[in-house]
């Protein structure tokens, strides 16, 4: 990738250009200008905050994202991606700006708007601080408030469904106690 015998230390910004990883192990091949040639990388290495066996985050950027590479002990020849930084704030995920400015918020989203929310302070549509999934028009939401499925349709399948407490049909049309 470099110049051989030479140590680069700290963090560099490079640019994804391959993700599709033969042994799936969530390696990327990655441009950083600033540690020689135009070539990609060797495979570089994830760099994750939990993992092990059969367990931890498994994140895949997208080509042209933009990520933080490191290398071991300086060696070009060993990149590790070590995270993501964004080149304008259109890339942050689209959720981020319903967010209250200042607030901790753990916000995962996809390019096609699935997304995980975290948050200790409501982010719409949730009532009260909580945890909400989204896909589409679907949404599942846990809060103080309760559990709240809003979706086109929703789908029960099971063996049995136990019902505990008054369950109140479209309501209060049919009441079962």
């Amino acid at each position: 990738m470099t110049d051989s015998g030479r140590k680069f230390y700290g963090k560099f910004q490079g640019t994804v250009v391959n993700n599709i990883d033969p042994l799936k192990q969530g390696r990327l091949q990655v441009l950083v200008p600033d540690v020689g040639s135009l070539s990609p990388s060797t495979w570089a290495k994830p760099c994750v905050p939990l993992g092990g066996l059969q367990m931890g985050m498994y994140l895949i950027p997208p080509i042209q994202a933009g990520v933080w590479v490191e290398f071991e002990n300086g060696d070009p020849d060993y990149p590790i991606w070590v995270g993501y930084w964004w080149g304008s704030a259109a890339e942050i995920p689209a959720i981020a700006n319903l967010s209250t400015p200042g607030m901790p918020v753990i916000i995962m989203q996809t390019p096609t708007q699935q997304a995980l929310v975290i948050s200790d302070v409501p982010i719409p549509p949730m009532l009260a601080p909580g945890i909400m999934l989204m896909s589409g028009a679907s949404s599942i939401t846990i809060d103080a408030t309760g559990v709240t499925i809003t979706a086109p349709k929703v789908t029960i399948n099971g063996a049995a469904i136990n019902l505990t407490g008054v369950t109140n049909i479209n309501s209060g049309a049919l009441i079962v106690t």
